[in-house]
């Protein structure tokens, strides 16, 4: 009776955990067919995909990119949002791309360069070997990969001319639609900002100080654009933030 009883409580536990790693390898799938430039993928090649590319779970603060280990691969944001920075010679740091999950990044852009996640996060590795493979399996692939390094170059280069050419109160408001643009959702109040961000964080963004930041979001406030509440940023008029972004010097 007893080794019966044995035999049956080793049955659940195995049934048990092959049901947990079934459960397990479709929310890996899941996640992975939400990033934009895999959606070609078809379910059974973005399973063998998820089994090639091992999860790395990031804590918030934990830095991620190792230029040895990571040279010439690509990383896919699964879970969270991760940004790429550089340090100034003066030791500041000047944040270049705010990654959320559902896209990806690649390696090479980031020698010479910091990652971090800003909250815990979930990214998969893609190794060199497996992209170039990817890519020659599914061209449109390759393509949409293209498409996006573009629009982040080009984002990168439109913050650097805001920096150069523009006050604080345009830049942070340059910034704030470009956020509106990748990370907004409606709420039952409007317009809103994922998030939530620190000013140290939006300062890194656009190269100022907190206490600029701060007087900037004052005038935002002030021209009825934007409301903030324990970091998150509402949009109360897209129109007032499109003028103040167009401001310079």
């Amino acid at each position: 009776m007893g080794s019966l009883q044995s035999s049956q409580v080793r049955y659940v536990r195995y049934a048990a955990e092959g049901e947990y790693r079934m459960t397990r390898e479709r929310t890996e799938t899941k996640l992975l067919s939400l990033v934009d430039i895999l959606e070609p993928l078809s379910r059974e090649e973005l399973e063998v995909l998820a089994a090639r590319c091992p999860d790395i779970r990031l804590k918030k603060g934990e830095e991620y990119y190792r230029s040895e280990e990571h040279d010439g691969g690509l990383f896919l944001i699964k879970e969270g949002r991760v940004r790429v920075y550089k340090l100034t010679p003066t030791g500041k740091q000047l944040t270049l791309a705010l990654i959320s999950a559902g896209t990806a990044l690649s390696s090479r852009r980031l020698q010479g360069l910091h990652a971090q996640a800003l909250e815990p996060s979930v990214i998969a590795f893609m190794r060199r070997q497996e992209l170039e493979r990817l890519i020659c399996e599914s061209p449109e692939v390759g393509l949409r990969l293209v498409d996006l390094l573009a629009e982040r170059l080009r984002l990168i280069d439109e913050r650097m001319s805001d920096v150069i050419h523009k006050e604080v109160p345009a830049r942070l408001a340059s910034l704030v639609l470009q956020l509106l643009d990748t990370e907004g959702v409606v709420s039952s109040e409007g317009y809103e900002i994922a998030g939530p961000y620190t000013y140290e964080e939006l300062g890194t963004m656009i190269g100022a100080k907190r206490v600029a930041v701060t007087r900037a979001f004052k005038r935002l406030r002030e021209e009825g654009a934007v409301e903030v509440e324990r970091g998150r940023i509402r949009v109360r008029g897209v129109d007032a933030l499109e003028r103040i972004a167009e401001e310079e010097r």
